[in-house]
């Protein structure tokens, strides 16, 4: 039977659907023990492969998992329990790995594959809801998922597997985190896409060069010459750097015009010294776009949306402005 839902209503039952599973994913972080404690040991002392199995939704969340470990260096593919059962399973080995994922622990296939796995001398993982089960009692390691109920009375999968999304992310991170993982190791098994493009790039690759490109300025250099410069090389910025080419400071188009605004009557005779930011934050031509990009966004003051960029010896290189990062995020991606 349909029912007539008003806009209220219905956003209600999503908000409380949210809720709902919001609930079930903190609950997650309780369940955490210390078989979760050794599956993650098994992953980052190994270099076994893994292999990650599960039906229907549980089978999604499981594709997502595998995916996620590949990312950061496991050597994990998911694989289909019924496929594995008709010669699939002649890629698992003495001390390969199997995650098996099931809301009730009782799946079928899944319990006839991880019963086949273990005579093949593979490590059995199970994520599961309930304990005991036929896969938890298979299993070396068990994670006992906790969910109350579902989020909706027809017991669509919606708490249970946003709950294994989430220990499954709790896993991945736990991993990398102990194998020291990096953003640049991330960059190699993820070359294309947004972050990938970032990562695997570097300043030196997108910033704007001093002085053919940037301008220079000393520091008893009047504003208005400031300005023309400036104008000629519009980057929204001129370095200030000493008569060794030392960076001492940077001034911006919003330091000039807030002179003109503020002391219009000071401007002709006041020096690029007396209005620049000193000591600004400078990054080196050799760290990765993504670095840079998050020195900017994350600085404590506010967000820069210009650095500049220098050598070990704090000789001016360039600068790359925020506005360039995106674009070549862009560019290269499309």
């Amino acid at each position: 039977m349909i029912q007539t839902l008003t806009k209220n209503s219905i956003l209600e039952v999503a908000k409380a659907t949210i809720a709902k599973e919001a609930h079930a994913v903190a609950a997650q972080a309780e369940v955490l023990d210390q078989n979760f404690l050794d599956l993650a040991q098994y992953l980052v002392e190994n270099q076994y492969k893994t292999f990650v199995a599960g039906i229907g939704k549980s089978g999604l969340v499981g594709r997502q998992l595998a995916s996620k470990l590949a990312c950061i260096g496991v050597k994990a593919v998911y694989i289909d329990p019924n496929d594995a059962l008709h010669g699939e399973l002649g890629l698992v080995e003495t001390g390969d790995l199997v995650i098996c994922l099931s809301k009730s622990g009782a799946t079928g296939e899944l319990v006839f594959l991880a019963k086949v796995a273990r005579l093949r001398g593979a490590k059995i993982a199970s994520m599961v809801c309930r304990v005991p089960s036929p896969l938890s009692k298979l299993a070396d390691w068990t994670i006992k998922l906790d969910v109350a109920a579902e989020a909706t009375e027809i017991e669509i999968p919606t708490s249970s597997a946003i709950a294994q999304t989430a220990v499954g992310d709790a896993l991945v991170v736990a991993v990398a985190n102990a194998r020291g993982f990096t953003a640049s190791e991330f960059s190699e098994n993820h070359p294309a896409g947004n972050l990938g493009v970032l990562l695997g790039s570097q300043v030196n690759d997108l910033m704007h060069k001093a002085p053919e490109e940037v301008p220079v300025l000393s520091p008893e250099s009047f504003l208005h010459e400031a300005l023309i410069e400036m104008t000629r090389q519009p980057l929204g910025a001129a370095l200030v750097a000493d008569s060794d080419n030392r960076l001492i400071g940077i001034i911006t188009d919003g330091d000039i015009r807030r002179i003109v605004k503020d002391n219009p009557e000071h401007f002709l005779s006041s020096t690029v010294g007396n209005c620049m930011t000193e000591n600004p934050l400078f990054c080196r031509p050799d760290i990765s776009a993504i670095e840079v990009l998050k020195m900017m966004e994350q600085n404590q003051k506010k967000p820069v949306y210009v650095l500049p960029v220098v050598d070990t010896n704090h000789q001016v290189l360039g600068l790359v402005r925020m506005h360039d990062l995106t674009q070549f995020q862009l560019k290269e991606v499309k």
